[in-house]
């Protein structure tokens, strides 16, 4: 926001200089972006009246004849040049502020002498379709514009989304007061008539519009703004357009309501406030026609039974009902509008106006009767001498006021860890504007937040507000003693246990990923993945419109990604989050594509099964945990390559192959995946000495039939060899002649050792007669 410095001062007259000014805004929470200067006008570019435009034939441009204390000609290809204007005239030896220089030139071949300017040209905005207008008995002619144009000042601030009643030169004024500067309120006096008001209004939706008003005032005579107003609002960044429109401009920086003026002819029996209906239209004021949407609200003309719209509520007005040069009545409309309906209207019509920037963040409710009357007192001084103010406004208010808040000066002082003084802290709130009482309670207030505060709605608002006044800087730097409450030992464990996890996965090669947790019915059944539960309202993309119920489909969706950027594997990803079955629970689900691992013992789909199975096993050997896998079927798995997944003996989830229907309807090549549900439960460590006495080892090949388990066969082995089997390693698996058809040869590490003293031969073979009577008993036989 643009805020001229002149401007500021007349609501703080000890208002000091610029670089102390900044300082002050910056402890308030405003960052000042620039300040910038306004230099007054080259004193050769003078107030000028025209007093004849002519045509010339065949030629784009005209020759004006104006006064400046006398006659003078000038050749200009303006389009609004006309008769009875006043316009600013760069005289020759003027210098423009880009730096041109102008002198006495013929064009069209007639003399010009000087230049009639634009706005952009004089260096006060951006406009440069036209002449820049001022009312014709501004100032005598002749008179240079630096005599009314003096030097000045334009501080530009950032407003924070929570702080709308910064969006005004008195909103930043106020708060300025707060910290002891002088503050000039405004104080509105037109003076009214007892006229009749010619119209009503009526609401039909109070919880989109809780308030509006209505004023009247007749005999005004539209034309241009006062030299002073239109160059302030050029360095507000605002271009005028009437005396009118102006003023309801004007009115809004300086207060921070924003109004809308009708032509009072136009809106017949009154206003009504209501919400579009099916298949209405409407052309706003930047002569758009719009579609509008039944829950955007409207302020509609009321036409006996019917109402048709006039405008977007806090947003932008209708083109029908705008302000002429022939208006010589107007209804002021001032209201106020809930933000959300503003906001999301605003972006259903692609519309962004200073009006709906400021309802869509919050404006003061109680202050449209204030903002009115200023309005009037603007007109009164801009629209002529015979305009009359009815004393009468509409006034529909169903605005509830603002709710007390308990404040206790000891929890401020305790929460800020400074010692506040009460008188202090009363005084903080009640410069803010703030109604402070006592209660029955002891040590407990009463605060009533002012209704242009509507950031002010719980205690710590209010002890924020007391810190920011007395300063931020007066806060002592010290380094706060911290001692955990009991409770709160150990809280970061499972984060912590999360984040040793992924460094193990990540340690052994994998790639975490992390993907959106939205899915949808379509992909859940394409992927057997569980039917989704929780759908949101308002999806943005139809792919996205349930919350995931599993991690694995976007896993897929990365290697489809992958795949289709011709990168090469293997492929090791993996993700750590959350899904959504009814419970929320977090998972941890990895994929396999391609041989981890060249040059392995055996090639082909069970090897890269049991590739990422050993990866799995590793990663719960780094955690100090065991797992094993039972063979069970799985739907969105290989019938004859899945299983579930026994962390610590206690069953977390599923591994296997992709089933084939999933892998040929993704046009994927094979792979592998597991999926787990966390938090794993954490093993139990122990330490062991290096051993002091050598280790006795076997070796031993068991033949089983083909679909008998590795665990089936572990198991027996550990079982039957006694305590004193340290190591059980398989490094065989062997198929074909001399077996026959339908078995397996599994062979086998063994590792002995007694903690007390070195096995004989004896013993280590009774313990290898025992597991190999155990395997026979079962079924299987010894491979010699």
């Amino acid at each position: 926001m643009k805020i001229v410095r002149s401007w500021l001062k007349e609501f703080l007259p000890d208002a000091p200089g610029s670089e102390r000014l900044e300082e002050l805004l910056a402890g308030l929470g405003l960052e000042t972006e620039s300040i910038s200067q306004l230099t007054p006008p080259h004193r050769k570019v003078v107030f000028a009246r025209v007093l004849e435009v002519q045509k010339l034939e065949g030629k784009e441009v005209r020759r004006l004849v104006l006064d400046i204390g006398q006659e003078v000609q000038v050749v200009s290809g303006a389009p609004n040049a006309k008769a009875g204007m006043a316009v600013a005239l760069a005289l020759p030896g003027a210098v423009l502020p880009d730096g041109t220089e102008l002198g006495a030139r013929k064009i069209a071949g007639l003399e010009s002498y000087g230049m009639a300017l634009s706005a952009k040209e004089l260096g006060v905005g951006e406009y440069a379709g036209g002449l820049l207008e001022f009312a014709p008995d501004a100032l005598p002619p002749g008179t240079p514009l630096a005599e009314v144009w003096g030097p000045d000042e334009v501080i530009e601030v950032e407003i924070t989304p929570n702080r709308p009643d910064w969006l005004s030169v008195y909103g930043v004024a106020r708060d300025l007061a707060a910290l002891g500067l002088t503050l000039v309120r405004p104080s509105p006096k037109p003076q009214t008539t007892p006229l009749a008001l010619p119209f009503g209004v009526w609401i039909e939706d109070t919880e989109g519009c809780d308030r509006f008003t209505l004023s009247y005032a007749r005999g005004v005579k539209v034309g241009p703004s006062p030299l002073e107003v239109q160059r302030r609002l050029y360095a507000a960044g605002m271009r005028p357009i009437s005396n009118v429109v102006d003023a309801t401009n004007y009115t809004m920086l300086e207060l921070g309501n924003p109004m809308h003026a009708y032509d009072a002819a136009f809106i017949r029996e009154g206003l009504v406030v209501r919400r579009a209906r099916p298949g209405e239209k409407l052309i706003t004021l930047d002569g758009v026609e719009r579609i509008l949407d039944e829950r955007d609200l409207l302020i509609t003309v009321k036409e006996g039974q019917e109402t048709r719209p006039a405008g977007l509520a806090g947003v932008m007005g209708g083109l029908e009902d705008e302000i002429r040069d022939t208006t010589t009545a107007v209804a002021l409309e001032v209201a106020h509008f809930h933000p959300v309906r503003v906001r999301r209207t605003a972006r259903r019509q692609g519309l962004k106006t200073e009006a709906s920037y400021r309802f869509e963040r919050g404006v003061d409710p109680d202050g449209p009767p204030l903002a009115a009357e200023r309005f009037m007192e603007l007109l009164q001084a801009w629209g002529g001498e015979g305009v009359e103010v009815a004393h009468e406004r509409l006034d529909l208010n169903h605005t509830r006021p603002p709710k007390p808040i308990a404040f206790r000066p000891s929890y401020a002082c305790k929460l800020v860890g400074m010692d506040y003084p009460q008188a202090t802290q009363r005084q903080v709130l009640q410069r803010l504007g703030c109604t402070v009482q006592p209660t029955a309670q002891e040590e407990v207030w009463e605060v009533i937040p002012p209704s242009h505060r509507v950031d002010l709605t719980i205690e710590e608002d209010l002890v924020e507000e007391v810190a920011r006044i007395v300063g931020y800087d007066q806060i002592p730097i010290t380094l706060p003693s911290f001692f955990p409450h009991p409770d709160n030992l150990g809280v970061d464990a499972p984060y912590e246990a999360t984040l040793r996890l992924k460094q193990v996965m990540a340690g052994l090669g994998f790639q975490e990923v992390l993907n959106y947790a939205w899915s949808s019915p379509q992909e859940c059944e394409l992927m057997r993945a569980p039917a989704p539960t929780v759908f949101m309202h308002n999806p943005q993309t139809p792919d996205r419109t349930a919350l995931r119920t599993a991690l694995y489909p976007g896993l897929l969706k990365n290697l489809q990604t992958a795949l289709a950027q011709a990168e090469e594997g293997p492929f090791l990803l993996f993700e750590v989050g959350n899904v959504f079955n009814q419970t929320e629970t977090p998972h941890i689900a990895a994929l396999l594509c391609g041989d981890p691992v060249p040059g392995l013992w055996q090639k082909g789909l069970q090897s890269s099964f049991f590739a990422l199975k050993g990866l799995l096993e590793t990663a719960a050997r780094n955690l100090g945990s065991l797992v094993r896998v039972e063979q069970e079927t799985v739907p969105h798995l290989h019938p004859g390559i899945s299983g579930a997944v026994y962390w610590n003996e206690q069953k977390v989830g599923h591994i296997g192959a992709l089933h084939p229907a999933i892998a040929a309807a993704l046009e994927l090549p094979e792979l592998f995946l597991f999926e787990l549900t966390l938090p794993l439960s954490k093993g139990s460590s122990t330490f062991t000495d290096l051993a002091k006495y050598p280790a006795s080892m076997r070796d031993l090949a068991v033949v089983v039939p083909e679909s008998t388990p590795f665990a089936e066969v572990q198991g027996l082995i550990r079982a039957s060899a006694g305590a004193h089997l340290e190591k059980l390693e398989i490094f065989d698996v062997y198929k074909g002649k001399p077996l026959e058809e339908g078995q397996k040869s599994l062979a086998f590490h063994l590792t002995f050792r007694h903690e007390g003293r070195t096995l004989t031969d004896l013993e280590t073979d009774s313990f290898m007669q025992a597991i190999i009577a155990a395997l026979e008993q079962h079924g299987f036989s010894i491979r010699r």
